[in-house]
């Protein structure tokens, strides 16, 4: 009696490259969509289309408020130097859905608050760096500054600011500098 052959591991390296360049296209046809129609106005046959797939292959990688995570996470994630502004401009539309979203879907709302928190924790590290080096407004606390920015600094200004106004990413870098120089630090 001769002993069963050990099962080996299956590995395709060809399909999980295609896989992952399936996946990516997905999010970042999620993402696109999300920021140019809004939460309610995406669609997964929308998603699939812009993709390249079927909608079987989206809802294989994930349902409509995964795949706003997935667009907000690629949005927060994507690589390269880039200043503040420009992280603004980059992440507000999908940001914009993203919060359409959470009042709408029960699932998302807690995201949505996890992503306040990250946001403001890293505005209070910022505010941090000022105090830490002397140039706090006197009679302003950490937490006060830390909510003045928190409040002013979203993606509901910046749409106002870019979609009404018309300003671009040097006029916004502009104003934030002078939105911390007014309202958190100290004159010099």
């Amino acid at each position: 009696m001769t002993a069963p052959n050990p099962s080996r591991n299956y590995y395709a390296p060809r399909r999980v490259a295609q896989a992952t360049a399936t996946k990516e296209a997905i999010a970042a046809a999620a993402g696109r969509l999300f920021a140019r129609y809004g939460y309610a106005g995406t669609t997964i046959a929308a998603v699939a289309e812009e993709a390249g797939v079927t909608p079987k292959s989206v809802y294989a990688l994930a349902d409509k408020p995964g795949l706003l995570l997935l667009a907000v996470r690629r949005s927060e994630a994507a690589p390269g130097p880039e200043d503040t502004a420009g992280a603004l401009l980059r992440r507000y539309p999908v940001e914009r859905a993203f919060e359409e979203a959470a009042l709408a879907e029960p699932a998302l709302r807690e995201a949505w608050r996890r992503h306040e928190r990250v946001r403001r924790a890293g505005l209070k590290a910022l505010v941090r760096t000022y105090a830490e080096a002397g140039r706090l407004r006197p009679g302003l606390t950490v937490g006060r500054a830390t909510d003045t920015l928190w409040a002013l600094v979203t993606w509901h200004t910046v749409a106002l600011l870019v979609e009404q106004r018309g300003w671009g990413r040097a006029k916004l870098a502009a104003w934030l500098d002078e939105l911390i120089e007014t309202t958190v630090t100290a004159a010099s």
